[in-house]
């Protein structure tokens, strides 16, 4: 059995066990130097422009399933 890969981004865990993380995007609501609020787009490098709008898409339709669901109870 092989070891797992590094975790650069920290995001293990946050997945069921054994799974590893292979890219990420991430939308960060931050803080700039001004103390504003601002919202930081980030795509790992390598990770094509196709499969980031694809990993977002399925987030929204998940956030927005579960907000309909909240809405039903």
């Amino acid at each position: 059995m092989t070891a797992p890969a590094p975790d650069p981004y920290g995001m293990a865990d946050a997945l069921p066990e054994g799974y590893t993380p292979i890219g990420v995007v991430a939308s960060i609501k931050a803080l700039d130097d001004k103390g504003d609020v601002v919202i930081i787009n980030y795509r790992q490098p390598g990770l094509t422009a196709w499969e980031a709008l694809g990993m977002l898409i399925s987030a929204e339709d998940d956030l927005r399933a579960s907000l309909q669901h909240v809405a039903e109870d």
